[in-house]
């Protein structure tokens, strides 16, 4: 990271660390180590600005005005019961965060997930066995190459632990339900999941992040995933933050020989929300979905960031993210495939394609091949646009009205990637957002805005 500011300190300084308060196993040197290091990288650095390439198109200067303290010290907020609007995924077991902090009140019971399975909240594993995190933590999510994951390494206190032994399959899919809420003032959380899963193993799991109105919130969740040889693992990740809120997150994931990662994204609310994907395709014939949507209106900010890296031969990844934009939002799409000298025979395919429902919105894009092999097959694309004039005619032509007519063309728009998903449970889930966000919206005609 790019030298340029440093008020990080000013919001996230000696008073922030001194409130979040030392970790449950803090005494083990290495993760006090691993902290105090992020902490010092986060205040050294700041806030990144646009002349830092990865954040041309995405300005930190709200988030960087806000006070905020930690959301998990803030005595007045009281969240009894799971807000409506939370994704309900059929046959999923609910794993509830509020303000980043466990909640077995809300949660499903795990006493039952049989042998091979360990899930347990990241402070309980912490107290009992640190030792149990040093496979995984800091693995593949490193603080000094990403300021998302520095700030969330720097504070983290809650979470979850996620592991699979050998050939175990986890039958029920595993939802992680983050919920932020500020009371008099505004909060910020930094949970931390971190997912190992050993050889031949498969699991799903579905992260929601949701809000309550109220204060401005800032969720700052990274996810690490480990994936031995021959694991696969479906990860779905869901934003519809508040309206105020703001979301900085980051899957890093390293994937091992013939092992399989799947990753949708869907991003629906929250002022401004940034996700980062980074997949290392690190064994023979490794492989990686990495797809998503954003759906945005007023003056939402969404970025979705990916780095997918191809370091072994005979690897595949394929990534299309589409976005549909309205009001004065804005969208960001920024890919990188990399591909090794010794990764012949690789494939990576990426492509981005926005709608524009009205003249306000605005869209940046920029994907990148960086090819160092000679026999590999890898393409990128990237398309923005109005609606069809001739198809909404067509619609018309046979008594459709206007607004039916491009709410049915934006569904269509974005089905294509949405029937992608592997899990049914999970994709039924999806269409049923993105269609109660059209349904919320006014597709209003772009000659007409």
């Amino acid at each position: 990271m790019t030298k340029l500011q440093t008020t990080t300190g000013q919001v996230f300084g000696d008073t922030y660390a001194d409130a979040v308060g030392a970790l449950p196993g803090a005494q083990e040197t290495w993760i006090n180590g691993m902290r105090k290091t992020s902490r010092a990288l986060v205040g050294a650095q700041g806030f990144p600005g646009r002349k830092v390439e990865a954040w041309k198109y995405t300005s930190l200067n709200q988030v960087e005005k806000v006070p905020f303290i930690p959301a998990a010290k803030a005595d007045d907020v009281e969240v009894s019961s799971l807000p409506l609007g939370i994704p309900v995924i059929d046959g999923a077991l609910k794993m509830v965060f509020v303000n980043g902090v466990y909640r077995g009140d809300l949660s499903d019971s795990f006493a039952d997930l049989g042998d091979g399975v360990s899930l347990k909240p990241f402070a309980d594993v912490l107290k009992s066995d640190p030792s149990a995190l040093k496979v995984v933590l800091g693995s593949s999510a490193e603080a000094c190459q990403s300021f998302t994951t520095a700030l969330n390494t720097g504070f983290m206190e809650h979470g979850v632990v996620i592991h699979l032994a050998k050939n175990v399959v986890l039958e029920r899919p595993i939802h992680l339900i983050s919920i932020g809420a500020s009371g008099a003032e505004p909060g910020a959380f930094h949970p931390r999941f971190s997912f190992s899963l050993e050889q031949s193993s498969s699991a799903t799991v579905i992260e929601s992040h949701s809000g309550l109105p109220g204060q401005a919130y800032l969720s700052n969740p990274i996810t690490e995933i480990l994936l031995r040889e021959g694991a696969a693992l479906l990860h779905y990740t869901i934003v519809g933050e508040d309206s105020d809120a703001f979301h900085l997150g980051r899957a890093s994931v390293t994937v091992d020989k013939n092992a399989k990662y799947e990753s949708f994204i869907l991003s629906l609310g929250g002022q401004l929300v940034r996700r980062e994907v980074k997949v290392s395709l690190e064994g023979l014939n490794a492989s990686a979905i990495v797809d998503g949507v954003y759906a945005l209106s007023d003056k939402q900010h969404s970025d979705i960031t990916s780095e997918i890296l191809h370091l072994a031969p005979n690897t595949t990844s394929n990534q299309v993210v589409k976005g549909v934009l309205g009001g004065e939002s804005r969208g960001v799409f920024q890919g990188r495939v990399h591909v090794a000298r010794e990764a012949q025979k690789t494939e990576g395919r990426q492509l981005h394609k926005a709608l524009l429902l009205n003249r306000g919105p605005e869209v940046d894009c920029k994907p990148e091949l960086e090819i160092y092999a000679d026999d590999v097959q890898c393409a990128h694309g990237a398309t923005t646009g109005e609606m069809d004039q001739n198809h909404i005619f067509y619609f018309l032509s046979r008594g459709i009205d206007e607004e039916t007519a491009r709410a049915l063309l934006v569904e269509g728009f974005l089905d294509e990637v949405m029937f992608n998903i592997g899990d049914e449970a999970v994709r039924e889930t999806i269409f049923g957002l993105v269609s109660n966000w059209l349904a919320r919206q006014k597709i209003a005609a772009v000659s007409g805005s």
